[in-house]
């Protein structure tokens, strides 16, 4: 990911979708989302509209509102940053057996 897409959903239409799915199955507005986690309604909608990407500790506020686990919320990251962190593991030290159990992982 770039510098112009760090903080950007622009390219991941399912998690803003999902965003907006978690609020709705809950029955929330955007402003009462905000209220609830101490935010403006802007930044809810920014989340939902893809345009930023929730702050770790915002994103557990998001999972713990919606009564969700954040793995829930933000499936579809994890695959993407297990195939990232298994490449990159190849160019460590082959000899260090860290490195050999995550080129392991299963996706």
């Amino acid at each position: 990911m770039d510098k112009k897409e760090e903080g950007s959903l622009e390219r991941e239409p399912i998690i803003k979708n999902r965003l907006r799915y978690c609020r709705m199955a809950i029955s929330l507005s955007q402003k009462d989302l905000a209220f609830l986690m101490g935010l403006p309604a802007s930044e809810i909608s920014r989340w939902e509209r893809g345009k930023r990407i929730p702050s770790v500790y915002n994103a557990i506020g998001l999972a713990v509102a919606a009564q969700r686990l954040v793995e829930d919320v933000f499936f579809d990251y994890r695959g993407e940053w297990q195939e990232r962190i298994k490449k990159r593991a190849k160019l460590l030290n082959p000899a260090d057996k860290k490195v050999e159990k995550i080129k392991k992982q299963k996706a």
